[in-house]
């Protein structure tokens, strides 16, 4: 097609609204890895995962969180290169078990990424205004001041192709990667708190089980959930089918090396003896010191202006990943149909990406005007994410193999057999404990825990009903359904 044809099928109010872009293999990798914040992981997450979690177990949580998902992206690779529009598990849930629950999948995990993008907002003041005020000494504001320059930061970059979203992202990576390794690097080098070299006994099985495994285990997980980003880019993407495979694989290596060296390298910093002691009585302050005493103060205020950046790139991926389901859904006609409107220059969901940036806007404002604790908002709003996004790759575990088996296209037992059901154990037994934990997993209060899991399973009936309702009224709408 030419330059010409092309740039018409854009401006017209197709059938079939088309992305466009030409992200390769490092620009995807790096969009999808920002996502995950693997700065704020090491530095907020893994000092919690130690006190509370798995303790001296944590690094193997994080292993065999990644080789559930490994397990699970054997047929997911697999389906990316099948379903030709960009979906994401929203398509893939609907080609495999319909479109009522595809659509109930769709909802919720739009939800969930929506939250992660404005729940994270409120933060992203938070941290700022303490690098501006105790660190550079400047003022003292609200956290809404601040945060309403990440907010205008996603909003623009958003508007954009991807392409321009991604390059931010890749030198936020880049950078986050340099100072998590510089961090191992001196901790590994001096041998740890007793310089006496570095204890493997974090990843003996005698204390696999030392702490709280499941809870261990339901942490790690979460800290994993962006690679859905890759099918979900598709159209965004060159050579999707050997691209979006390569990056999956590569974004779950990556990240499980990269949590679980940094979470055996805290452990070694604290010393053995004492690090589930010392992360339980200041898990902030514990990681502050191990980047102090073996990086100095260069490696610490790097560090912390690093979980800035890292934050904004949380935002913006969550920015880009809710504005892309709003369009999937909006070309489904779920949604007002001038949604899924492609920019005529720059190819992207422009008209989804305002309205994810205006209702993260409305939102915040109303946090902001009645009151409401930035952290508890916060902590309320991962929470959410945490477990839609679980329950979503959990159906999706189920959904895939059924697929992938009803139409021939499993090659071996280990792809049609054994890694399906390896995936759909490990994935299950994560969303029963974040069932089961999910007051902890938002804040603590069960008042609060009930009335947003209600907001979580009405709203996934609510789709059910709603693709019933289409199946009879609408059967064209019916039909298109996960982009089918």
């Amino acid at each position: 097609m030419d330059i010409s044809n092309q740039m018409t099928t854009q401006r017209a109010p197709q059938a079939e609204p088309h992305l466009t872009g030409k992200m390769g293999s490092l620009e995807l990798f790096f969009s999808v890895m920002a996502y995950n914040a693997p700065m704020v992981v090491v530095i907020g997450i893994i000092p919690i995962m130690v006190a509370t979690g798995s303790g001296l177990g944590t690094p193997i949580s994080f292993v065999v969180a990644g080789l559930i998902l490994g397990c699970f992206a054997v047929g997911f690779t697999r389906m990316s290169k099948i379903m030709p529009k960009p979906g994401g598990f929203y398509s893939m849930i609907t080609a495999g078990l319909g479109p009522e629950v595809g659509l109930g999948s769709g909802l919720i995990a739009l939800l969930g990424y929506f939250c992660v993008y404005a729940g994270t907002l409120p933060f992203g003041g938070i941290v700022l205004g303490e690098l501006v005020h105790n660190t550079m000494g400047g003022p003292d504001l609200p956290w809404w001041v601040w945060g309403s320059l990440f907010w205008a930061g996603a909003a623009v970059l958003g508007y954009f192709n991807i392409e321009l979203s991604a390059k931010f992202l890749t030198i936020f990576l880049f950078l986050e990667i340099i100072v998590i390794v510089a961090y191992d690097f001196v901790v590994f080098v001096n041998g740890g708190a007793n310089h006496s070299g570095i204890s493997l006994a974090p990843i003996l099985p005698t204390h696999w089980f030392d702490g709280s495994f499941s809870s261990g285990l339901l942490l790690a997980l979460g800290m994993y959930g962006g690679f859905e980003v890759t099918v979900l880019f598709r159209e965004e993407v060159r050579n999707p089918n050997r691209v979006i495979p390569r990056v999956t694989f590569a974004v779950i290596a990556v990240a499980m090396t990269i949590y679980a060296v940094s979470s055996l390298g805290f452990i070694n910093a604290l010393g053995i003896d004492k690090a589930v002691e010392l992360a339980a009585a200041d898990p902030t302050g514990s990681m502050t010191g191990t980047l102090v005493n073996f990086g100095g103060t260069v490696l610490s205020d790097v560090a912390t202006i690093l979980v800035n950046t890292s934050t904004f790139a949380v935002i913006l991926a969550g920015h880009n990943i809710t504005a892309r389901y709003l369009f999937n859904l909006s070309a489904d006609k779920i949604f007002p149909r001038r949604l899924s409107t492609v920019h005529r220059r720059h190819g992207s969901p422009y008209l989804a990406s305002v309205a994810t940036s205006g209702a993260g806007l409305v939102l915040n404002l109303i946090v902001a005007v009645v009151g409401l604790g930035a952290i508890e908002v916060y902590a309320a709003m991962l929470g959410i994410t945490s477990f839609v996004i679980l329950a979503v790759i959990f159906v999706a575990s189920i959904a895939v193999p059924l697929y992938l088996r009803r139409h021939g296209m499993g090659h071996t037992v280990w792809s049609r057999i054994l890694f399906p059901i390896l995936g759909i154990a490990g994935l299950g037994a994560g969303l029963i404990l974040a069932a089961m934990d999910f007051t902890a997993l938002v804040g603590g209060s069960s008042v609060l825990a009930a009335a947003l899991m209600t907001l979580i399973v009405g709203l996934f009936v609510a789709g059910i009903v709603m693709a019933a309702v289409y199946r009879k009224a609408k059967p064209e709408t019916y039909s298109s359904i996960g982009r089918q």
